[in-house]
């Protein structure tokens, strides 16, 4: 009667280990990308910020850096004791792209103060506000 000889127990380990890992791996790359796309991720960045020389005129850039479509609400002013609220579409204008701003896209806004002159070189706050967030920026202008 002949003998059959299998393989030994640390090399079916090692195998088994392999294609165990190979799967693993598989399996990863392809959920990563399904998952990564189901993430929602808001953000708004201050590309640009000036003022006018009249000291009262804003005009400011917006961009969406992140994966979801945002629409601009408002934009909330603070400089020292004084704070101003401008609605976009009220007293706060969209110069360029819209309200709604899709993944990437620039908006360009302008808006008036009404209760401060600002002088040169002036530190203020600026607050905008959108239907999924809203995030505060320190402008030096």
């Amino acid at each position: 009667m002949a003998r059959r000889r299998g393989i030994s127990p640390f090399v079916a380990t090692v195998v088994l280990v392999a294609i165990t890992l190979a799967l693993g791996g598989v399996l990863y790359t392809q959920f990563k990308q399904m998952v990564s796309a189901e993430v929602r991720n808001p953000s708004l960045s201050l590309v640009d910020a000036n003022v006018g020389q009249d000291g009262k005129t804003l005009l400011i850039d917006v961009k969406n850096d992140g994966n979801v479509q945002l629409t601009l609400s408002e934009v909330l002013f603070q400089y020292q004791s004084t704070s101003e609220h401008f609605s976009i579409g009220g007293n706060a204008s969209v110069l360029a792209g819209t309200a709604t701003i899709g993944p990437g896209d620039i908006a360009s806004l302008r808006f008036t103060l009404s209760g401060v002159t600002l002088p040169s070189f002036s530190a203020f706050t600026l607050t905008l506000v959108s239907d999924q967030l809203a995030r505060a920026f320190s402008v030096q202008a």
